[in-house]
């Protein structure tokens, strides 16, 4: 499902999302309890407004096996960066990731270790590609 096209997240569930990536199926008192801590000073039904608009769009889904629901992500982080900067893609170039990945990658200072990780994944890719082809 990585490829299904999600409504825009605003900032704010944004944020929601990211405590729900970072710590796990949550209740809404652990993620306004978890966003305070953030310095994010929501009420309770903010949390809970916000968590159903995520829940209507798709990005979380909510169980209330006991006192309290409890909301995990749908899509990981990942798949919400594929899908913006597909976007982008398509709004700047065509939807050809390629000039988008390289005017990033120009610009962006990577350490030792992040250039050992493209080659790792260029390697990788090469390898699937020369498999499809035998």
């Amino acid at each position: 499902m990585a490829d299904k096209r999600r409504p825009a997240m605003s900032d704010a569930e944004r944020e929601v999302l990211k405590t729900l990536w970072e710590h796990g199926p949550s209740t809404v008192r652990e993620v306004q309890a978890l966003l305070g801590g953030q310095g994010q000073e929501w009420t309770r039904s903010t949390v809970i407004t916000l968590l159903q608009r995520l829940e209507k769009k798709g990005y979380v889904a909510s169980d209330k096996r006991k006192f309290a629901f409890v909301f995990r992500a749908t899509v990981s982080r990942e798949d919400v960066m594929h899908q913006r900067i597909s976007k982008v893609a398509e709004e700047l170039s065509e939807g050809d990731a390629v000039p988008l990945v390289l005017a990033f990658a120009q610009r962006h200072p990577f350490t030792d270790d992040e250039i050992v990780q493209f080659r790792e994944l260029i390697e990788e890719m090469e390898s699937k590609r020369r498999r499809r082809i035998r």
